[in-house]
């Protein structure tokens, strides 16, 4: 399964929001130069997460980003299926027609597999993932008991 840059750097963007102290902003150009990410892609990857109702904006000067919501209230599921458009690990798990679907061997295989991974998006938030980072960086020199779970 692999999720496209889109989703890799629309996450690291909700991430470096997650950080700001509360009531501060951050600047798109800001991000982009930090995460080397092409500023004209991080406006794209916004306008797909603005619908979510995660972000606040302010215009002008001394504007820029922040969560709307708490960053334990926004789950990975939720900004994973924003950003890709779905998640499942075949396309007819997403309502596309298969003349194969009553005789297909495999289909109660990708749907246990399907279900485990929303499972798991489901349960993890941007606070969790943001802890999970600050322990990993706490424990650089020998991280193998730091877990995300």
């Amino acid at each position: 399964m692999r999720f496209s840059t889109r989703t890799r750097y629309g996450l690291r963007f909700l991430l470096r929001l997650t950080a700001q102290p509360e009531g501060t902003l951050l600047q798109l150009s800001q991000v982009a130069q930090e995460e080397h990410i092409s500023s004209g892609y991080l406006e794209q990857i916004v306008r797909v997460l603005k619908p979510l109702g995660i972000l606040r904006a302010a215009r002008g000067a001394g504007g820029g980003y922040a969560l709307a919501k708490p960053p334990e209230e926004i789950t990975l599921e939720e900004i994973f299926l924003y950003l890709e458009g779905g998640i499942s690990p075949v396309s007819c798990l997403e309502g596309k027609f298969c003349s194969r679907e009553d005789q297909c061997s495999t289909r109660t295989f990708w749907l246990a597999l399907d279900e485990h991974v929303r499972l798991y998006l489901r349960t993890l938030t941007l606070k969790d993932i943001a802890e999970f980072n600050a322990a990993c960086r706490d424990n650089s020199g020998g991280n193998d008991n730091v877990e995300l779970q």
